[in-house]
Order: C-alpha cells, then structure tokens, then sequence
C-alpha cells in the first residue's frame, strides 16, 4: 500500500508547478521512507519464522545441533519468544544448562511469565530424565493441555507415581488406555510394572524383553533391566 502510494506521490511531483514540488517531494520521500521500513521488517519477520519452522523440524528429527543453529538465525532476524524458547530447549538438551534456562526464562518473559506448551513439555522432560520430578511435575502438568503432548505426559505422570510406590495411582492414570496396543518404550515400562504389580510376572516379562533390545534411549534401557532384575527376584 505504501509502495503504490510513493509511486503515485513521486509521478504527481514530476508533474505539478513549482511552487507545490518540494512539499510533493517530502510527502512522496516519506511514503518511500515508510514503505523501505514496512517491507524491511516484514521480511526480517518472514526470515524469522521461516528458520524457526526449520528449526522445529530439525529439533522433531533428533538434529539438536542444526536445530539449535537455525533458532539463532532465526533469532538474528527477529527475536521473538518462540524462537528464544527453541533455543533453550536445544541448549539445555545439549548440555548448556545454564543458558538453556536463561534462553526460557526469556522466551516466558516475552509471553507475560508463561511458557509454550512445547517448551513446558521439554523442560519437564529434562528434569525428569535428571530425576528431579519435583521440577519436573508442574512443567509436564502445565504441558498436557495441550492435546498433543497429553498422552506423553500421562504415562510420565504413571511412571513418577510408579517410582513412589503407588501403583494404583499409576494405574488410574493408565486406566483409560489399559487396552491401547503397547507400542511406545515408556507405555511398555509402565504396563509391564503393573501388570507385576498384578502378579502377571509372564506378561511383564514379555513386555520388557520385547521394547529391552531397542531400547531409544540408555535411561529407559537402564530402567527396563532394573525392571527385568525385579521381575526375576519376585516370588
């Protein structure tokens, strides 16, 4: 709009008297003025976006390094709080605690103290892999609204309440996905520790060698052979 308007402003100071030219000539330089600015900064944000949904891809692909890279590009075209919370997430899972928590707690200041269910989820996930599951339950809690990472959070919560003892809380929470196909190293770490519980030692057993051998990662594997050892010493 402001780009058709200089254009118009410019061709009208070409042809009108010389008395009207120079006030023409400032009307049309500030709809140029206007119209370099705009474009500038939305293009800065388009950049922004772009390499901030690049960056989410990266991060959903495993790909912590590149993804951390292309949030601070994007951060370089635009700071904006997603972006911010991007990197944090990245840092903190790369090892840079400090900064990480630095980067979100920046990214929550942008939004009014508040966190993207994203980077709630992810935060909580890191300190729950650190078992802090004090810091980690108000995170994941504040997550699970979110549809998306709901059934993540459920069978976290189930496994925290599994590690003090409580059975049947964790049961509860599984409750309404008791006949969901296992398919998922967390959901066959909670399953097979209440079917245990249950005195269903062949079923858990199963369980835990089928997910054991591929397990993602070497927490959960850690944990199902803590599980198997278990298994084998109950009576």
């Amino acid at each position: 709009l402001f780009g058709v308007l200089a254009i118009r402003l410019w061709r009208r100071a070409l042809k009108v008297s010389r008395e009207k030219k120079l006030g023409n000539f400032l009307l049309a330089s500030l709809a140029s003025a206007l119209a370099c600015g705009i474009g500038y900064f939305s293009i800065c944000h388009s950049m922004s976006l772009m390499y901030s949904y690049f960056g989410m891809k990266a991060f959903h692909s495993f790909r912590l390094q590149p993804a951390l890279s292309l949030f601070q590009t994007s951060l370089g075209y635009w700071k904006n709080a997603d972006a911010l919370g991007g990197q944090g997430i990245c840092q903190l899972w790369t090892g840079d605690a400090g900064e990480g928590i630095r980067s979100l707690n920046k990214a929550k200041a942008l939004r009014h103290g508040k966190g993207s269910p994203f980077e709630n989820f992810y935060e909580g996930l890191y300190y729950f892999y650190h078992d802090d599951a004090t810091s980690a339950a108000p995170l994941l809690e504040a997550a699970s609204a979110d549809p998306d990472f709901e059934w993540d959070v459920t069978k976290l919560f189930a496994v925290i309440q599994l590690d003090q003892g409580q059975p049947d809380e964790a049961a509860k929470l599984m409750q309404p996905f008791m006949q969901t196909e296992v398919t998922d190293v967390d959901q066959a770490y909670v399953m097979a520790s209440l079917k245990l519980a249950d005195g269903k030692k062949a079923e858990a057993r199963a369980l835990v060698d089928k997910f054991l051998a591929d397990a993602p990662t070497p927490f959960w594997k850690a944990r199902l052979e803590k599980l198997r050892i278990k298994i084998q010493e109950t009576p």
